[in-house]
Formats: structure tokens, C-alpha cells, sequence
């Protein structure tokens, strides 16, 4: 390898860390002032749950257009128009928080969801060619990035809410600077990013060399493939569960502990933490112990934590549960967007079904949780996610083919 191809390489891998790392500390700052915005709006568990799930339906444009959006524009513009998008969402939602608009809120999440599903279907494309040209797996530790990223905002929400600093500055500076730094990283990542070769890769699917199907015709044919709706099932439930930490688990410390919001938010912090650990040990873990058993055990370790977190009489032992919950979850991710992207001539299109479940669901599943919190609490609510991951093991066949 020469060194200028080298070098592009490394600035590709570089960028795309930048792209998890900025989704991460955008998206998570949100979820940072969720009981501040709950107590700004006047809101009950069921109606922060109505907001969010009215707000997340657009992630369903997403699941129709971003794979196809992803394949005509390039990984560039795609990532362009993604972070814009969800910019222009934040800022949507931040001025109607100052009006106390809850209409105004819910077009912000729209945008902002719509914004999120492509931007994970770019993330997924992207690192997925990253990975098969460098050989050797990865795909954990760009998650990482963005469970680092996660952890940043989460930790930086804590201060800016005991420093008393508002809800709409903080989340309107953050989606700008989330803009810009997003520029800097597609300014730093080569013209023609690895993301954008749809040719075959030498595998044996029957979607690699001499597909000259459309993207759409490409796209409708990925929602009918069933190993890639298996693995879009996985992601239903480790995203449940994943966003269910975000929206619920520091609102859960504040309804059971009384604690504060800067204290609360330490549990979707330890999360955040413990995934980072776990991510980057992803590819050793991996590598020993296979796909499938790595994600079995992802599943039932997740299960484990909800438990923990929910039952725990004890603060501090609610959020030793976060962390076994955030150890649990942080591989699922990885291994589903790898086996999805195996085949470069469809990489597009499946990884818009598996980002669409995977950002799509976190907006509509776990809000829902809100409606049984009203009756039960919060962190009881949370107890059938539990049951849903070992049901999605039950479930899950094997994944053999190499497509």
C-alpha cells in the first residue's frame, strides 16, 4: 500500500470515528435534560411518552429513503444533509421549549429523527467498507466512539444542570457545534470514502457481482431478505433496551431516590461507560468466542442489568445495574452491522432496515414505556425489556451465510 493511499486511509478511519464520537455527544445531550424539559412542558410519564413516539416518526421516511439516499448521494453529502437535518430538528425543539410549544417540540423530533436514521445508515455503510478493508473486526470500537461521545454529553448535561445553565441553550449550542464538527470531519475524509464502492467484494451472496438492480429495487429487496430481518430483530431488542436507559433511567433515580437531575444522570453515564469498556474489548471477545455466542450472551447480560436496575432498593445498586446493562448491550450493535454489510452491492440498503430499527425504534419503543410507568412507576416499567431479551434469544437461529 503506498503512502498516500495510507494516509487516506487513516483519514478515513479517522472521520469516521468523528462521525460515532459527534452523534454520540449530539443526540445524547438531549436525553441529558429529559426531566428538566418533563418539568418545563408539565408533562406526565404517558405525555413525555405521546411527545417522543409523534416526535419519532420520522425515522419512518428514513426507513424508506435512506438507503437509497445513501447510494445516490455518497457517503459525504448523505452524512451532510443527516447531520443538517437533525441540527435543524434540535433547533426546532429548543425554541419550542422556550415557548413552552409542545406542537413546536414534536416537529423538532421529527426532524430530528428523520436526521438520525440516515445518519446511522451512513455511520453503518461507512464503517462497514472501513472494516472489510482493513480485515480485521472493528466495528465495536467505532461504537465505542459513540458511546464515548454518549458518555461526554451525559457527564457534561450532569454540570451544565447543576450550574442551573438552560435547557434551550444547552441544546441549541450543542446542535451547532454538533454541525461544524461534522463539517471538520468531512473535510478531513477523502473525496471518493470507501462507504461509496458498491462492487463485490469476493463473497457469495447472490447480491455481489453483476447486481445492476435500482437502489430502491435494491431497497425493497433488503425488507424482504430474512436474515437481514433477524438481525433487524436483534436490533429491535438491544435498542429497546438501550433507549429505554436513555429516555427512563435517570427519571427512574428521581421518582424512586428523590435524587437530582446532575445526580440521576449518572446512571445513562455509568451505561455509557461500561459500553465503552466493553467495545473496546469487542474484537478480542469476538474473536474467541464467534458472532453468535457474543451476541447470545449480549442478550442475556443486558436482561440481567434491567433486572438489577429495577428491583435494586438501593440507589447504588441501581446503578451497578446500569453498568451490567450497558456491558450486556454493547456488542449487539457491532456484530449485527458487520454480518449486514458483509455484501458492498447491498451494504446500503440493509444497513438503512438495521439503522431504521436500530435509531427508529429508540424513538417509538421505550417512550411507550411511559404509559405503563403511570400505573406501575418508572423502573418497574422497565422490567419487560428484560423479558423481551431472552425471548429474542430464544428465538435467534444461528447466522451462517456470508452474504
Amino acid at each position: 500500500m503506498g503512502v498516500n493511499v495510507w494516509q487516506g486511509r487513516f483519514r478515513e478511519r479517522l472521520a469516521t470515528f468523528g462521525f460515532f464520537v459527534f452523534m454520540g455527544t449530539g443526540t445524547s445531550a438531549w436525553f441529558s435534560r429529559l426531566p428538566s424539559v418533563k418539568e418545563m412542558l408539565g408533562l406526565q410519564p404517558s405525555s413525555l411518552a405521546l411527545m417522543t413516539i409523534l416526535g419519532g416518526c420520522g425515522a419512518l421516511v428514513g426507513m424508506v429513503v435512506s438507503g437509497v439516499l445513501t447510494n445516490r448521494l455518497g457517503v459525504r453529502r448523505s452524512m451532510l444533509l443527516a447531520a443538517s437535518t437533525w441540527c435543524l430538528g434540535m433547533m426546532i425543539a429548543s425554541a419550542a421549549i422556550w415557548r413552552l410549544s409542545l406542537p413546536g417540540v414534536v416537529l423538532g423530533l421529527l426532524f430530528n429523527s428523520a436526521g438520525i436514521s440516515l445518519w446511522g445508515t451512513v455511520n453503518t455503510v461507512e464503517a462497514g467498507a472501513v472494516e472489510r478493508n482493513a480485515e480485521h473486526s472493528i466495528m465495536s470500537r467505532f461504537h465505542a466512539s459513540y458511546s464515548l461521545g454518549m458518555f461526554l454529553a451525559l457527564g457534561l448535561g450532569s454540570l451544565i444542570s447543576h450550574l442551573g445553565i438552560p435547557v434551550v441553550v444547552h441544546l441549541s449550542v450543542n446542535a451547532a457545534v454538533t454541525l461544524v464538527l461534522i463539517i471538520c470531519c468531512l473535510l478531513i475524509c477523502p473525496s471518493d470514502p470507501q462507504g461509496d464502492d458498491t462492487g463485490p467484494a469476493g463473497d457469495t451472496g447472490r447480491d455481489g457481482a453483476g447486481d445492476t438492480r435500482s437502489p430502491m429495487r435494491k431497497q425493497v429487496a433488503a425488507w424482504g431478505d430474512s436474515l437481514v430481518l433477524m438481525l433487524a430483530l436483534i436490533n429491535v431488542a438491544l435498542e429497546a433496551s438501550e433507549g429505554a436507559v436513555n429516555d427512563w433511567s435517570s427519571i427512574g433515580l428521581v421518582d424512586s431516590f428523590k435524587a437530582p437531575e446532575s445526580m440521576a444522570n449518572l446512571a445513562p453515564t455509568v451505561f455509557a461507560a461500561a459500553m465503552i469498556v466493553s467495545r473496546m474489548l469487542g474484537p478480542w471477545v469476538i474473536e474467541r468466542l464467534g458472532n453468535m455466542a457474543s451476541l447470545y450472551l449480549t442478550l442475556l447480560v443486558s436482561a440481567l442489568g434491567i433486572l438489577v436496575y429495577s428491583l435494586s432498593p438501593v440507589l447504588l445498586v441501581s446503578l451497578i445495574g446500569t453498568g451490567i446493562w450497558g456491558i450486556g448491550a454493547a456488542l449487539g450493535v457491532p456484530i449485527v452491522n458487520t454480518l449486514a454489510t458483509r455484501d458492498p452491492s447491498m451494504a446500503a440498503q440493509r444497513a438503512s432496515v438495521i439503522s431504521t430499527a436500530y435509531y427508529g425504534v429508540s424513538w417509538i419503543i421505550p417512550p411507550a414505556i411511559g404509559f405503563l410507568a403511570d400505573h406501575t412507576g418508572v423502573r418497574p416499567a422497565l422490567l419487560p425489556l428484560a423479558l423481551i431479551l431472552v425471548l429474542v434469544t430464544l428465538l435467534v437461529r444461528p447466522v451462517n451465510r456470508q452474504d
